[in-house]
């Protein structure tokens, strides 16, 4: 390819900026390429200039070959960096999918686990702490669950 093809064909996936500058006690020039790519690609490698210097006759023997190398690079970093986009993408994707399913699963037991009475078991069964029962002490040896099972008594410690 001609060093406009090349040019034309870098320029196909960013806008470029060329800077170009001469030394005259060296006999040498800087040709800076500079690429702002179109698509908002996150990859900063792409956005890396080609800085060359060298003598207008080595320009004329090797730049396109250098433009060429730049541009197979650049596609390869923008493909790569689109790939890794895909990846990232569909990697959200599958975390925020079974994020979704474990919310769902944790809200089904949580539903289940609510206690049931048990059965037989009445209010009038529990001992109350404030009823001080038949001898009017706090520890008192029968609690209300005696009476209301048939009237015998029952005694913990002894």
């Amino acid at each position: 390819m001609t060093m406009f093809e090349e040019l034309y064909a870098l320029a196909a996936s960013a806008t470029l900026t060329m800077v170009i500058s001469a030394d005259d006690k060296s006999g040498r020039m800087t040709i800076n390429v500079i690429p702002k790519p179109k698509k908002d690609v996150d990859e900063p490698a792409l956005t890396k200039a080609l800085s060359l210097t060298a003598t207008p006759e080595e320009f004329d023997a090797e730049f396109v070959g250098v433009l060429k190398g730049y541009r197979e690079v650049r596609q390869s970093l923008a493909a790569q960096a689109e790939a890794t986009q895909e990846v990232l993408q569909a990697a959200k994707a599958a975390s925020a999918k079974k994020a979704g399913e474990a919310m769902t699963k944790a809200a089904k037991p949580a539903a289940a686990a609510t206690p049931a009475k048990a059965p037989g078991v009445t209010k009038a069964a529990m001992p109350d702490p404030a009823d001080k029962g038949e001898e009017g002490a706090v520890g008192a040896t029968q609690p209300a669950a005696s009476s209301a099972a048939g009237g015998g008594s029952y005694d913990l410690f002894g």
